[in-house]
């Protein structure tokens, strides 16, 4: 029992997982709480907070746990090819950007100030073909126009979208 310890200790501080489980973007910080909304049907609710799960059957998804407002479905079939798309434009509280690819890939997406400074980095691997929606919080940025660009390791993509903080 010991010995199963010490290896487990040891694979823990050499894991390269860097502690990414301290990384949360979402708090959760009430003893309880409630929402609901009979127009296009919203309900929330917060309590325990203890479980996190995900339930979807046909058009419905539901989940349970920390309130998991970035997660997006996508329905209907992914596009061909590879590209990349930002929108709202102009952004008011989030950016989204739509990547997809045929093929494994590294990509850099970066939000740059009209002064030509990188205010937002992030580094984004895909193992293979991909379809994602990644979100960027944009309520921090000062109103005025930035550049999102977006690069891949292999020069497939290289594009500069112009956007309006609003």
């Amino acid at each position: 029992m010991i010995k199963g310890t010490k290896v487990l200790l040891i694979l823990l501080l050499f894991s390269p997982t860097n502690g990414f489980a301290q990384q949360l973007s979402h708090q959760v910080l009430v003893p309880a709480a409630g929402l609901a909304t009979a127009g296009v049907l919203s309900y929330s609710q917060t309590i325990g907070e203890t479980a996190v799960e995900l339930f979807g059957n046909g058009g419905f998804e539901l989940t349970q746990g920390f309130q998991q407002p970035a997660i997006k479905f996508t329905t209907g079939i992914p596009p061909e090819g590879n590209g990349v798309d930002v929108y709202p434009n102009p952004v008011t509280d989030f950016i989204n950007v739509k990547l997809y690819g045929d093929v494994a890939r590294k990509l850099r997406i970066e939000i740059i100030n009209i002064t030509g400074m990188i205010v937002n980095s992030m580094t984004m691997s895909f193992v293979s073909k991909y379809y994602y929606i990644q979100q960027i919080e944009a309520s921090n940025l000062k109103y005025g126009l930035y550049f999102v660009r977006v690069t891949s390791d292999d020069g497939t993509i290289n594009r500069v979208f112009k956007i309006e903080k609003m």
